[in-house]
């Protein structure tokens, strides 16, 4: 008899092939479940992982490995991805072959995993886990009191280490997950994802890339990198908010591709990321702009864990008996819960800002300046020297020694309670990639944030803005410095930096000084401007691609396809969208799929999803799906519901579900969510409820997405429910969305209640929006004092908003003072309202002026641009 006949009927002779490997404790752990799996009859994986399920109770198995787990465990030549998965697949072919020693296979199966899981793994990737120094992964050591203290004090578990507890575990039972930690400057993020990596089992590494800089190392090695592995993001902007955007999007795709992976998994991405950055990634893209984070947006939603910046008080009350002096000393003296920053010597730090000498201020001052108005992190040492003294009035600046720098830089690279000083110099390696002679210094990160908070209103002196253009050579820097600058109605100091900027290479500055000289009415120079422009790749790309319109309006389709591809090779991603159309419509499907891969493979996955689209118009239903599957593949599943939709909307029921259903396997919430809905609208209540379950049980993230998808369909009840939900697992964002809910309803006093709510739990947006209830109402008083509220935490459109209301209660004064206090926070809304001000008072002179020219340094109607 046969082995497809012998024993059980369910055997195949069909199966998993041994991979070979060199000799060692890999090999010998591989072999002897191998051998487990041939004289089980080499079952298929569906029925081994039916075993798994239906006989874990009988054979009390340690561990419940799906299918794809199992095909690894036996077929794949890493190690598998957990002892107790691993135990449990021997254990359930020991059985599935008829032996009654699963007791002593148990045992021999987890000892051969205990022994290869020691083997050392690809050194590229990092360390052991167990072996990672926490500072050496940026964890900010605590302040010392006086005596030599460990760097890092016992750690105190907050809200957010159990939601991020939830997904080490989801990693530990083997699949891939992503947890970005949102919260400010020295609020504990770094510190909670490292003691959460302690939870993990000792075969992961922590990969930390940051070598030659922190994208390429992602960028290069993340298609390599291997199960069980933390991809450790400390600081997510350098990743994914990259100067230039494509490399950005690259890195996020890869991050994708690399979550979808069955064979490679499980791995764990652990970020950290300022709030700001989070809202650039994340918000929507404006509706004319190309969508230049789309990658980073499908990564990023609902993997968002937020890190308060103050502690509730229930978790300070648990400082007050530590053994660690400094948690008692942070629980007694911390202003307002700050407890985190304190324990990273903050208090000292700003201390040290606030009483420094007049000299050492002007430094640190320049600095932040600097910082705030788009410098990145190194500081030229040549850019604060002559910058600082702007900063001193008259008597200090004459008062000081002559080796004033000497002693500012001393001061202020002198540790602040065991962390760096307020500025320190960069010392990189002689070996490090982009290591230069040029001396720079770095701010402290907290610092920097509560400084440029402190001197979000007020604009920078002259010597700061002479310095800047006679210190930086970046034209990046330049045009970004001068973007801030023209932001704030200066349009002058823009057109220095702009002017500069051109000079040095960047052409996007060259038509922003166009514009800027066409506003003040120096038509000739304008013109002169951007004729010089026009050979540049990114404009030329734009004129082939202009001209490829022009082409494709007339009919000359061939003429058209080709500048588009003239167009796309320079960079245009418009234009690899309408290539990909033409060449399907034009009947060359080869070609239109050769070229949305080629563009895919740039990042820029939008023309897959337009060929999947226009294949599917032309009626090639399964072309579509294709290619839907190709994008998939590359990390964007939403084109699954797309498709979705249009076939539901053509009554193709089945169709529509299939493809709603293959988006929600690939993690799409809305396909899900368009499948629950079309089970429900055709009767199938009973799985539209399991899947209603599925959805409820998501992310706040993934909840509100889902609300705001019923909010636009006019489903006013569902989205309130969500939105409720989403609240009740501590989205403040729910609760603002609730709030103008209420608002529609003409429910203002609900409104106010959940605004309420906002600002009780941290969000100081809930103010502004308070605020336009109030003055709504008619209470102007209170209106007013809700809006300086705002005002005093950043929200710069609550200064217009004062303005507006001074000049409803006719002070001319008031108003035109909130105005320009905007105008200096860079509000894009306070120089139009300064000039509509002048024009009332009936100064026209002086608001053609300022429409022309801008501001002068101090706020008045300047003359020229030059």
């Amino acid at each position: 008899m046969d082995s497809d006949s012998s024993g059980s009927g369910r055997r195949r002779a069909r199966g998993i092939r041994r991979v070979p490997l060199e000799p060692g404790a890999l090999k010998d752990l591989k072999d002897a479940i191998y051998r487990l799996y041939v004289d089980a009859g080499r079952p298929t994986l569906d029925l081994i992982a039916a075993d798994v399920a239906g006989l874990a109770d009988e054979l009390d198995l340690p561990g419940a490995p799906g299918r794809d787990t199992i095909n690894r465990i036996i077929g794949d030549g890493r190690l598998p991805p957990g002892r107790e998965d691993t135990v449990a697949t021997a254990v359930v072919l020991a059985h599935a072959a008829g032996r009654r020693d699963t007791a002593a296979v148990a045992a021999d199966i987890g000892a051969l995993w205990t022994r290869a899981a020691g083997t050392p793994a690809d050194s590229r990737f990092g360390q052991p886990v167990r072996q990672c120094d926490p500072l050496a992964l940026e964890v900010h050591p605590a302040i010392q009191m006086g005596r030599s203290l460990p760097p890092l004090p016992p750690y105190v578990e907050r809200r957010h280490d159990h939601e991020l507890a939830k997904v080490i575990n989801e990693a530990t039972s083997g699949k891939s997950r992503i947890a970005m930690l949102v919260g400010a400057s020295s609020t504990g993020k770094t510190r909670a994802c490292w003691e959460a990596i302690q939870r993990l089992p000792a075969q992961w590494r922590v990969w930390h890339p940051f070598d030659p800089t922190r994208p390429d190392a992602a960028d290069q090695h993340l298609a390599q990198v291997p199960g069980h592995t933390v991809v450790w993001f400390n600081e997510a902007q350098h990743y994914l908010l990259t100067p230039d955007p494509g490399l950005g999007e690259r890195v996020a795709a890869r991050l994708r591709t690399l979550l979808r992976d069955p064979a490679r998994g499980p791995v764990l991405i652990l970020g950290t990321i300022w709030p700001h950055y989070w809202d650039v990634l994340t918000g929507p893209p404006p509706a004319s702009d190309l969508d230049a984070h789309a990658q980073a947006r499908e990564l990023l939603i609902g993997a968002d864990i937020t890190v308060p910046d103050v502690w509730a008080p229930d978790e300070v009350r648990q400082l007050e008996a530590a053994s660690d002096e400094r948690l008692r000393d942070a629980a007694d003296n911390a202003e307002a819960g700050r407890i985190t920053q304190y324990l990273a010597g903050v208090p000292e730090l700003m201390q040290r800002y606030r009483n420094a000498p007049p000299s050492v201020r002007a430094v640190l001052t320049a600095a932040i300046d600097a910082r705030r108005l788009g410098h990145p992190l190194p500081l030229p040492r040549e850019l604060l020297a002559r910058a600082a003294p702007s900063y001193l009035a008259d008597v200090e600046w004459n008062q000081l020694a002559d080796d004033w720098w000497q002693n500012a830089l001393a001061y202020t690279a002198k540790p602040c309670h065991g962390i760096a000083g307020p500025l320190i110099r960069i010392r990189p390696r002689p070996t490090e990639h982009g290591a230069t002679s040029l001396t720079c210094y770095r701010l402290a990160d907290y610092l920097q944030q509560r400084g440029a908070a402190e001197r979000a209103s007020i604009f920078p002196p002259a010597g700061f803005w002479d310095a800047v253009a006679t210190s930086v050579s970046d034209p990046v820097t330049l045009r970004t410095i001068g973007d801030q600058a023209e932001r704030r109605g200066r349009y002058r100091r823009a057109a220095v930096l702009y002017r500069l900027a051109v000079q040095g290479g960047d052409d996007e500055a060259r038509w922003t000084l166009a514009a800027l000289r066409e506003r003040a009415g120096d038509q000739g120079g304008a013109a002169a401007l951007r004729q010089d422009g026009i050979t540049t790749v990114d404009d030329e790309a734009g004129e082939l691609s202009a001209s490829a319109e022009l082409r494709e309006r007339a009919g000359d389709l061939p003429g058209a396809i080709d500048l588009y591809q003239q167009a796309a090779d320079r960079g245009d991603a418009q234009s690899w969208d309408k290539l990909v159309s033409l060449l399907e419509q034009t009947a060359d499907p080869d070609g239109a799929l050769n070229a949305a891969l080629q563009a895919a493979d740039q990042g820029r996955t939008s023309a897959l999803r337009v060929l999947a689209v226009t294949r599917d118009r032309l009626g090639d239903a399964a072309g579509s799906e294709q290619v839907a599957r190709l994008a998939a593949d590359r990390g964007d599943a939403t084109i699954f519901g797309t498709l979705g939709a249009t076939r539901e909307r053509l009554g193709d029921i089945n169709s529509a579900r299939y493809l709603y259903q293959r988006g929600a396997d690939h993690g799409d919430t809305s396909a899900l969510w368009s499948l629950a809905e079309l089970l429900r609208r055709n009767g199938l209540s009973n799985k539209a409820e399991k899947l209603q379950q599925a959805i409820d049980s998501g992310t706040p993230s993934a909840l509100m997405t889902l609300a705001a998808l019923r909010e636009q369909m006019g489903d006013w009840p569902g989205a309130r429910q969500l939105y409720q939900r989403a609240a009740d697992r501590g989205s403040i964002a729910a609760l603002l969305s609730l709030a103008a809910l209420h608002e529609r309803d003409g429910d203002l006093d609900a409104a106010e209640k959940r605004y309420q709510q906002a600002i009780k739990q941290g969000d100081v947006t809930g103010l502004w929006s308070l605020a336009g209830l109030r003055h709504q109402s008619g209470d102007l008083v209170g209106a007013t004092d809700m809006y300086r509220r705002a005002a005093n935490h950043g929200i710069t459109a609550a200064l217009i908003s004062l303005a507006e209301l001074a000049e409803e209660q006719g002070d001319q004064v008031r108003a035109t003072n909130w105005a320009l206090l905007a105008t200096d926070h860079g509000d894009s809304d306070g120089l139009p309202m300064l000039i509509r001000l002048r024009r009332r008072t009936g100064d026209q002179a002086g608001a053609a002026r300022m429409e022309r020219f801008g501001l002068e340094d101090d706020g008045s109607p300047a003359s020229n641009i030059e």
